[in-house]
């Protein structure tokens, strides 16, 4: 498979997850005010943070057009824009991710994501082993 088409594979697949699997999680799931999600971003950051990475800015914004909506985005390692409606812990630690230096969908990215998540946002470690081992991915 191409690299360009197994990246699109593995988005979808982590997106799908993100509306099915991980949609019962209502901490993860429910709206959160802008600054809530920016003080919980920074105790992610200095804990979890490559050594000497920037912290990211942190916006709300209208998001980038995805699908029929809009989406959150994360720039490089340097700034992460969360759309109205993705105000949640869950688009927050995705975008996290991605600052943090996974940039595609794949195995390294969803190891470092699911950590976050059962770390900050009350995950059960079983669920996440389980939604992983469905792609072949194994959790540290």
């Amino acid at each position: 498979m191409k690299a360009k088409t197994r990246r699109a594979a593995e988005t979808r697949w982590l997106y799908r997850m993100e509306s099915t699997m991980l949609k019962a999680n209502t901490y993860a799931n429910c709206d959160m005010p802008i600054e809530y999600l920016r003080r919980l971003a920074k105790r992610v950051w200095d804990s979890e943070a490559p050594p000497g990475r920037k912290f990211p800015t942190i916006t709300a914004g209208a998001g980038t057009p995805h699908c029929g909506t809009f989406a959150s985005y994360c720039v490089g390692f340097t700034e992460i824009v969360i759309a109205r409606h993705h105000r949640t812990v869950l688009v927050l630690l995705h975008e996290l991710t991605h600052a943090m230096g996974p940039c595609v969908h794949g195995a390294k990215f969803v190891r470092l994501y699911f950590y976050l998540l059962r770390k900050y946002a009350r995950f059960h470690e079983d669920l996440l082993q389980g939604v992983a081992a469905g792609r072949g991915i194994v959790l540290g």
